[in-house]
């Protein structure tokens, strides 16, 4: 089986807007999708974060390089506000090393659902 780069998908609701909480949640976050997929920190290619306008304690990069577990590059972004949307959430599209047929699996926690089907 050959290997290749994987998106997998992931979202998170943080308790309260603070640094220790985003913190958490953000650990929290890549650590299930990490293993529910069986993957170890030389997996990672690359993390990309969104986050909802009212997490402005911290953000996920900052977090990742503050724990060290996990050496790739990472970036954050702002969600767009939507009529509906879920308050303190924090977003993930991880790329990761993974076998082309391998199974994916999605991570949402604390209540949160994918966006789209």
């Amino acid at each position: 089986m050959s290997s290749t780069t994987r998106a997998i998908r992931g979202a998170i609701q943080v308790s309260a807007n603070t640094h220790e909480d985003i913190a958490q949640a953000t650990v929290t976050l890549v650590d299930a999708v990490m293993g529910k997929n069986g993957l170890d920190s030389t997996d990672v290619e690359a993390l990309f974060f969104t986050m909802t306008s009212d997490l402005t304690a911290n953000i996920p990069p900052l977090a990742i390089v503050e724990r060290g577990s996990v050496d790739a590059p990472c970036l954050c972004a702002a969600e767009p506000r939507w009529d509906g949307e879920m308050p303190r959430v924090i977003r993930l599209m991880a790329l990761m090393h993974k076998e082309r047929d391998a199974a994916l699996e999605h991570v949402y926690l604390n209540g949160t659902a994918p966006t789209r089907p």
